[in-house]
């Protein structure tokens, strides 16, 4: 079976394990989530062997198998049986328990409940004492004294009827207090807790035939191909508290850095509906200009340096922008290309991108960055430094391979080791069905050791001639692969 944990609000969740059942707190989403992963490590460590887990919130599920060594991965989404509820099932707060005990080691924030323990009724008999939990006996309560013997009296003269006593007085509540704000339901409580569960019907393959033949008035459940698909659309889709910058970095030419760019954002582009850019930031000349869909201006990003007065002023529109981006029509993302003069792309230096990139972020919710091959340049560094999300892309290439190893040891060296632990590695293929086995695993091995995940995708003649990218013309397992890729990026956003 399958561990389970389930985020049932931004600050709770409940995490079902083969013995314990789990409940975790936190201040905030980010926190919750921490802690749930921190127990699933704490379990598989125990166990001694890799945990698969599955966690749910309210509009997206990850499949995920987590290392005793902390490291955890994503893993493809099967049919087994999970611990606690259904999956299924709707999410609710857990309601406070007075049988909790605190777990140590993380940080008192979380509460392990025994299995199969169940709290008594008032009517049941007491529940026998436990090992784990001190038990204090009751003192025996003392015999009542025996009753005197009755002595008759003569009967009482009617008395007569009392007045009703007077209500008591009725006070105002005592004013709540400025913290007692923090406890009052919202009205996005109210939609939770009243909202009713949305029944997803099946709108591919056989069932999918059987709800539109139908009409609807049968509509059996999505298919598992289906439901993984929309598990990584909502993954993909998931909102964000702010712009993020994923920077695809590979010190050698030829490692699919501007493929890597170019799919990326229109992955992003076409599930997430725009808001998104492909920023080619090479120290020299870059080739991401020449790979989009050509437009009526070849200005740079060096031109757009040179007006972002204009862009910085408080009633900048999008419309600004435009003489400065190339629209890539349906794909729903925009380029920013290098200046095909390498001396005038000598001026970005860092002081330069960090202006660009705040100017940028105004107008876009996500940056992808198509970088150069120096990892002394004053812009390389700052890309990376800038980075919400690291990816590292190789070809399945001696040459490739070598190249981004060497860029690992030398971030860590440099202090960002934070980046490279987060980071996303993505393997392309640039040839059809011709890879050496052995140095595939040795790649696998290597980039898992040291990245968050390690993803592979498959060769794409439209990659290899050069042309501008199509996405019509992509092949649809290409897509595929690209999709659950960016899904592993924005899982780290």
């Amino acid at each position: 079976m399958i561990a389970q944990a389930r985020i049932t609000s931004d600050t709770t969740a409940t995490v079902h394990l083969a013995e314990d059942t789990v409940e975790v707190t936190g201040a905030d989403l980010a926190e919750v989530r921490d802690r749930v992963k921190q127990a699933f490590i704490r379990a598989a460590r125990d166990d001694g062997e890799a945990l698969d887990v599955v966690i749910v919130e309210p509009d997206v599920r990850h499949h995920l198998r987590v290392e005793p060594t902390g490291r955890i991965a994503p893993r493809t989404a099967d049919e087994r049986p999970v611990h606690g509820p259904a999956l299924d099932t709707p999410l609710l707060a857990p309601l406070p328990q007075d049988d909790t005990a605190d777990l140590s080691g993380l940080d008192g924030a979380v509460r392990t409940h025994r299995a199969g323990r169940r709290r008594a009724s008032a009517a049941s008999a007491p529940e026998p004492p436990t090992n784990d939990l001190p038990v204090v006996a009751a003192s025996p309560a003392p015999a009542p004294a025996p009753s005197p013997a009755p002595v008759p009296s003569p009967a009482p003269a009617p008395a007569p009827s009392p007045a009703p006593a007077p209500l008591p007085e009725r006070r105002p509540l005592p004013p709540r207090s400025v913290e007692d704000g923090a406890n009052r339901p919202t009205l996005q409580d109210l939609q939770t807790s009243t909202a009713k569960r949305t029944r997803v019907k099946a709108t591919k393959g056989f069932p999918g035939f059987v709800t539109k033949l139908t009409g609807g008035a049968i509509s059996p459940r999505p298919g598992r191909a289906e439901r993984r698909e929309n598990e990584r659309m909502d993954r993909i889709r998931r909102p964000l508290d702010g712009p993020r910058n994923i920077a695809v970095v590979n010190l050698k030419g030829g490692a699919h850095k501007t493929t890597a760019s170019l799919m990326i954002a229109a992955s992003l582009g076409v599930t997430r509906g725009g808001n998104v850019l492909a920023w080619d930031n090479n120290e020299t000349r870059g080739t991401l200009g020449w790979r989009g869909l050509p437009t009526d201006h070849h200005r740079t990003v060096v031109d757009l340096l040179r007006g972002i007065d204009r862009l910085q002023a408080p009633t900048a529109t999008n419309a600004d922008l435009d003489p400065y981006v190339r629209p890539q029509g349906e794909m729903r993302f925009d380029i920013l290309a290098s200046d095909e003069d390498p001396g005038s792309m000598a001026s970005i230096d860092e002081r330069a991108f960090a202006e660009l990139d705040e100017t940028l972020s105004r107008f876009y919710r996500i940056k992808v960055i198509d970088t150069g091959n120096n990892v002394r340049a004053s812009n390389w560094l700052a890309a990376v430094r800038s980075a919400d999300q690291l990816v590292i892309i190789s070809t399945v290439r001696e040459d490739t391979f070598n190249a981004a190893a060497w860029m690992i040891d030398e971030l860590r060296a440099t202090g960002l080791a934070s980046q490279v632990d987060n980071a996303v590695t993505i393997l392309s293929h640039s040839a059809k069905g011709k890879f050496d086995p052995s140095l595939r695993s040795r790649l696998l091995a290597h980039f898992g050791a040291h990245t968050r995940a390690v993803t592979e995708v498959p060769y794409e003649k439209q990659f290899v001639d050069g042309t501008h990218l199509e996405w019509g013309r992509i092949h649809p397992r290409t897509k595929d692969a690209w999709l659950d890729a960016t899904a592993l990026i924005i899982d780290g956003l």
